[in-house]
C-alpha cells in the first residue's frame, strides 16, 4: 500500500476504531506534523484535543519528507523514526526532528491500536512491590508472573564469585584488544578528549566461556519464563555484548536516555525478545543503573516516562553475579554515573523468537546503523540531528 492510499483509505478506518483518541494522550491539543511523500503527496496530523484529525495538504508545525520505501519500513515496524534518522532517510523540512520523535507514540497509537503510558498504566503498575527482587530459589510461576507484569526482574546471586572473575578476564582482554572501527566494540569520548570503549559486541565468538553462558541451563530456564520458544542470540543482532560506564563522556552513547531495545527497528520480529543482563559490578547511581519504566512493556514508544508516572520508575542497585532481565520493549535507561571512577559493566544475553533469526542474517543487527557512520563512533540522537 502506498503512502497515499494508507491515507487515503487505511487511516481513516483506524480513526473511526478510536484510535485517534488513544493517539491523543500521547500529545498536547494543537501538536501537528505534516508527513509528505517524495511524489509530493502530502497529509498533515493534529491533535484536537480529545482526538487526532488527519486532512491532506501541508499545514504542521513541523514537516517530514520520507520516500515511499522509508515510509513502508515505518509503517510496518521494520524501522523506527530513530533507525530511518541514522541511515539518513528522513528529511525535516520544517521545524526539527525531535518534532518527529514527539509524535512516534502518537502514530504508533494510531497506526497499530499500541497504547499509550499514562498515569492509569503507571498506577497499575504499582499493583506489586515494584523494589522486589528474587532469586534462583523462586518458582518460575512467581518470577513469570512479575516479569509479565513490570516486564522487568533483578535476580539476586544467580553467578558464584569465581564466575563473575572469569567474565570479568574476558571482558578486561577485549577491552584491551579493541580499538575503534574494529566492527566489534563502540566509543565514546570523555571531557578530557580521551576515546574509551564503552561496548563490546559478539564475544560468544570469541570466548568459549561467553558462549557456554548463553546456553547454560540457569539462563535457559530465566528465558523461558517469558516464552519457552525464546532462544539465546550469539551470532546476528550484536551477539552476546558488555556494556561499559564511563565517567565524564561528552560524545557518543555510553550513556543511554530513556529507549526500547526495539527502538531503531524491527519491533515486530525482535518482541517479544528478552535481554538478560550479568552484572559485573556493583550497580548504583556513582558507577551506573539501571532505570526501568513498570508495565511499560506493552505500549507505544514514548520518549521517557510520563508526568504522574514517577512511581513507576524503578532503580536498580545490584551486585556482581546479579541479573537483570527485561523485555526489549520495556521503556528503560542508563544514566551518567555520577562517580568520577566509574566502570561498571554488564554482560548481556539476548532470547529471541524464531522469527528474529529469519528476519536478521547472521553477523548483522539493527544497530548497524549505528555504527555505520561516523568511522564506527556511536552518536547520540543530539549528535546526529546537529550533524
Amino acid at each position: 500500500m502506498t503512502f497515499a492510499s494508507f491515507h487515503a483509505v487505511e487511516v481513516p478506518e483506524l480513526l473511526a476504531r478510536g484510535n485517534g483518541a488513544m493517539a491523543a494522550r500521547a500529545l498536547r491539543p494543537g501538536d501537528s506534523i505534516s508527513l509528505s511523500a517524495s511524489d509530493g503527496a502530502v497529509f498533515t496530523y493534529r491533535c484536537t484535543g480529545a482526538d487526532v484529525e488527519v486532512v491532506p495538504g501541508a499545514g504542521g508545525a513541523a514537516a517530514v519528507e520520507l520516500d515511499e520505501a522509508a515510509f513502508d519500513d515505518l509503517v510496518n515496524e521494520r524501522w523506527s523514526v530513530f533507525g530511518l534518522l541514522y541511515g539518513d532517510r528522513v528529511r525535516v523540512q520544517a521545524g526539527d526532528f525531535l518534532a518527529l520523535a514527539g509524535w512516534e507514540a502518537g502514530l504508533q497509537a494510531l497506526w497499530f491500536g499500541r497504547p499509550v503510558y499514562d498515569t492509569d498504566a503507571a498506577a497499575a503498575a504499582q499493583g506489586v512491590d515494584l523494589r522486589r527482587s528474587f532469586s534462583l530459589a523462586d518458582d518460575d510461576a512467581t518470577l513469570a508472573g512479575f516479569l509479565a507484569r513490570t516486564g522487568f526482574l533483578v535476580l539476586r546471586g544467580v553467578l558464584a564469585d569465581d564466575e563473575v572473575a572469569a567474565l570479568n578476564a574476558v571482558a578486561a582482554a577485549e577491552k584491551a584488544a579493541a580499538a575503534p572501527g574494529d566492527g566489534r566494540s563502540w566509543w565514546a569520548t570523555r571531557a578530557d578528549g580521551a576515546e574509551v570503549c564503552c561496548r563490546l559486541t559478539y564475544m560468544a565468538a570469541r570466548s568459549p566461556v561467553v558462549a557456554a553462558l548463553a546456553h547454560d541451563g540457569r539462563f535457559t530456564r530465566i528465558a523461558g519464563l517469558a516464552d519457552p520458544a525464546l532462544l539465546p542470540c550469539t551470532d546476528r543482532l550484536d551477539g552476546v555484548s558488555v556494556v561499559i560506564k564511563n565517567p565524564d563522556v561528552i560524545s557518543g552513547l555510553s550513556d543511554l536516555p530513556w529507549h526500547r531495545d526495539c527502538g531503531i527497528g524491527g519491533h515486530r520480529v525482535l518482541c517479544p525478545g528478552l535481554n538478560v543482563g550479568v552484572q559485573l559490578d556493583r550497580a548504583d547511581a556513582g558507577n551506573g543503573q539501571l532505570h526501568f519504566l513498570a508495565g511499560s512493556h506493552h505500549h507505544a514508544a514514548q520518549q521517557g516516562p510520563p508526568p504522574g508516572s514517577d512511581a513507576a520508575v524503578v532503580t536498580v542497585e545490584a551486585e556482581p553475579g546479579d541479573v537483570t532481565v527485561h523485555f526489549g520493549h520495556t521503556l528503560h535507561a542508563a544514566p551518567p554515573p555520577s562517580s568520577p571512577t566509574a566502570g561498571r559493566k554488564a554482560m548481556y544475553i539476548g532470547y529471541h523468537l524464531p522469527a528474529a533469526f529469519d528476519a536478521v542474517p547472521a553477523g548483522m543487527s539493527y544497530n548497524d546503523v549505528l555504527v555505520s557512520r561516523d568511522g564506527g563512533r556511536v552518536k547520540s540522537v543530539d549528535e546526529v540531528v546537529a550533524g
